[in-house]
């Protein structure tokens, strides 16, 4: 087996199990629309120049850990330039940080679908709950090179 396939295999059987684990988790049950995804494009822009101003400033708290999404929005919570990007764009710091894990969880089952056999792809988005299968759905037909410019 390639190493690439293995190390996809191996990520997928992690992410499922942590999706399994954590199911009471608020990220897993967020459903992200067309009119969020327009609001986070919008965003991009300006949460990148943020975050090239803090690469710099040598800070290594908790922003770097891995948080929980209710962990995420109370670190945004203590950072008002973060909450003002956000406000700027309709966004609170609660609804962006469940955007991003609910992006980055389909996201990533999306990006490596291709390297599933169909029949491994279809076990694990049955394990996923109805609004994550419905995330993987939107984010399959959006264009996400926007966001990543």
């Amino acid at each position: 087996m390639k190493p690439s396939k293995l190390f996809a295999a191996t990520f997928v059987a992690l992410l499922l199990c942590t999706t399994q684990a954590q199911a009471a988790e608020p990220e897993e049950h967020f459903l992200l629309t067309p009119a969020l995804l327009a609001k986070l494009k919008a965003a991009a822009p300006d949460i990148r120049k943020l975050e090239k101003q803090d690469d710099g400033d040598g800070n290594e708290d908790e922003r770097n850990n891995n948080l929980s999404a209710e962990a995420f929005a109370r670190v945004l919570d203590k950072e008002p330039r973060a909450k003002a990007v956000l406000a700027k764009h309709g966004l609170s710091t609660r609804e962006f940080a469940l955007s991003t894990y609910a992006m980055l969880h389909a996201g990533m089952f999306v990006g490596l679908e291709p390297s599933m056999n169909k029949k491994q792809a279809a076990d694990m988005l049955a394990g996923f709950t109805r609004e994550q299968r419905a995330n993987v759905a939107l984010l399959r037909k959006t264009d996400l090179r926007a966001f990543g410019k």
